[in-house]
């Protein structure tokens, strides 16, 4: 793991076996370009692994640019790129950071998914 953009961090092609991203995605001003950045460096045959909502940080700041897609049309662009998804689950309840014996308790409704990179056509 490294700090910094996403986007400006991690640049080699064809690099990582594995890409987790938990409660990432959403964390994108433009989350098109994140599944572009994930494919990219991914391996070919590579997986990349999700969980987490879809709550868009940006969504509600002014002057912040924020591409908010609902999970359809994220599901779509993910085969586009050409991702095949080998598992799917929507509507996982999950918590994130909290206090277990805290009053206060937030759940999310998250999707969870392992995608594959396709290996390259040797033909």
């Amino acid at each position: 793991m490294a700090a910094g953009d996403f986007l400006e961090v991690y640049t080699e092609p064809d690099y990582w076996d594995c890409i987790a991203t938990c409660y990432f995605i959403d964390t994108a001003h433009n989350i098109l370009e994140y599944l572009e950045k994930i494919y990219e460096i991914l391996k070919p045959g590579g997986y990349w692994i999700n969980l987490g909502p879809l709550l868009y940080h940006f969504a509600d700041m002014h002057g912040e640019e924020s591409i908010e897609i609902s999970y359809s049309e994220l599901r779509r662009v993910i085969l586009e790129l050409g991702f095949t998804i080998l598992n799917e689950k929507t509507d996982v309840s999950s918590t994130y950071t909290q206090n277990p014996r805290s009053m206060l308790q937030y759940r999310y409704d998250c999707v969870f998914f392992t995608c594959q990179k396709p290996f390259v056509d040797t033909s």
